[in-house]
């Protein structure tokens, strides 16, 4: 699948790929929904705009809405994504240079590409690469909530956390053998918690208050302490 973008067009991927409907042909997958990870239809549609985000930015064409996920996702290092979702996030771009681009993307196996075909403007010998930088990194903290309907001693995982992020996308530009550095975006990943619930059922009151304060203090060796202890 193919589209030629002419000098001054721009192209919204929204546009391109929506509705998220079985009807369109999207099946449920998953996704990112208000800390949690969810299954909707169209999830993983993100992989498709941040292939070809990463494709425009090397093709140096004009960027003019991007946004990362709330999440940090695995397929790219921090602010190498492009998230989109229908009525929020969109991934548009405008072809700023004199001549017409064309842009194919592929898909099988498993993966997907882009390429991106045009007029050469720039110079020999000059390269472009991108650099992500992370600013801050948020490990996970622990949740606990106490399970009232399961016994002293249950422990269930009901949530892996997710690591947050500070991250900047550097654009690394190589001339004659000078380099210049320039920003490309700033990105925030928030910090997700590994989210456990804790059995508080049992017919040992002086066990059951010290399992509530262990679970107040979201402390899962705390946990264990309790456990060990009765």
């Amino acid at each position: 699948t193919g589209r030629v973008i002419y000098p001054g067009d721009s192209l919204s991927v929204c546009d391109l790929v929506t509705p998220f409907t079985e009807e369109n042909g999207y099946q449920m997958a998953p996704s990112y929904a208000n800390g949690e990870v969810v299954d909707s239809l169209g999830g993983g549609i993100c992989q498709v705009s941040t292939t070809l985000y990463l494709a425009v930015i090397r093709a140096e064409l004009e960027v003019t809405e991007r946004y990362n996920h709330s999440m940090s996702v695995a397929y790219v290092k921090p602010s190498m994504d492009a998230a989109i979702a229908e009525g929020s996030k969109d991934f548009k771009f405008v072809n700023n240079l004199d001549a017409p681009v064309y842009i194919e993307g592929y898909a099988g196996g498993g993966t997907i590409s882009f390429a991106i075909y045009g007029e050469e403007y720039r110079p020999a010998g000059r390269t472009v690469t991108y650099e992500s930088e992370t600013i801050e990194t948020i490990q996970p903290q622990t949740m606990l909530t106490a399970d009232t309907e399961s016994n002293l001693g249950s422990i269930q995982q009901t949530q892996s956390g997710h690591t947050g992020y500070r991250a900047k996308l550097w654009k690394v530009v190589t001339e004659n053998g000078q380099e210049t550095r320039e920003e490309v975006n700033s990105s925030y990943y928030q910090m997700t918690p590994n989210k456990y619930k804790a059995g508080v059922k049992t017919d040992n009151a002086e066990a059951s208050s010290a399992m509530y304060g262990a679970i107040a203090l979201n402390d899962l060796n705390e946990v264990y302490v309790v456990l060990n202890k009765y």
